[in-house]
């Protein structure tokens, strides 16, 4: 299965407000997520046909830049992501970072490439180095990851801890009865 059909899956579940994409080459995943997120926003370097015809579409909006400049006046919570740009560890925690800030409870972040089936796939110009996130985010204790060996290249689900649909669900019913009148 290729990752932008694995992507429009959890698209239909989670139903996004607003989709962040970091890296679109011709925009195949952005474009699977249309159907099910009301605002899309996605991030390139490059202009390319394909981009300028999804750019046309009404809740879709292609910003033409680094993803520091992005993230230097985009402030809106972001509910669904996906990190396919810069292929260097250093960049993707960077990207992680800012959209993690933004990230609403029960959000995901979706990361390309993290587990590269074979060794030259570890290079620059394919999967680069950020695979070795895995590592550091399995130890952090507010993040859960699990990574799917999908495609060649691999790719994760990031969430922040404490907001699964149950977790959220009894939150709510726990503030709700400390609230009620007895």
């Amino acid at each position: 299965m290729h990752h932008s059909q694995f992507i429009s899956y959890l698209a239909d579940i989670y139903r996004p407000n607003t989709y962040v994409e970091l890296g679109l080459y011709e925009g195949e995943s952005l474009q699977k997520i249309i159907p099910f997120a009301k605002e899309l926003y996605g991030v390139d370097m490059i202009k390319r046909p394909q981009l300028e015809k999804l750019n046309t579409m009404p809740n879709v909006h292609i910003i033409y830049s680094t993803t520091d400049d992005f993230f230097s006046t985009f402030t809106q919570p972001i509910d669904m992501a996906f990190i396919d740009a810069d292929h260097n560890a250093i960049s993707v925690t960077k990207d992680l970072r800012n959209i993690l800030r933004l990230l609403t409870p029960g959000g995901i972040v979706c990361l390309h490439d993290t587990d590269p089936e074979s060794n030259h796939l570890i290079a620059p110009t394919f999967c680069g180095d950020s695979y070795k996130l895995v590592d550091i985010l399995e130890k952090t204790s507010d993040l859960n990851i699990i990574t799917l060996p999908i495609q060649e290249a691999g790719f994760s689900i990031v969430q922040k801890k404490g907001f699964t649909r149950t977790q959220r669900r009894m939150a709510y019913e726990d503030t709700v009865s400390r609230i009620s009148p007895s």
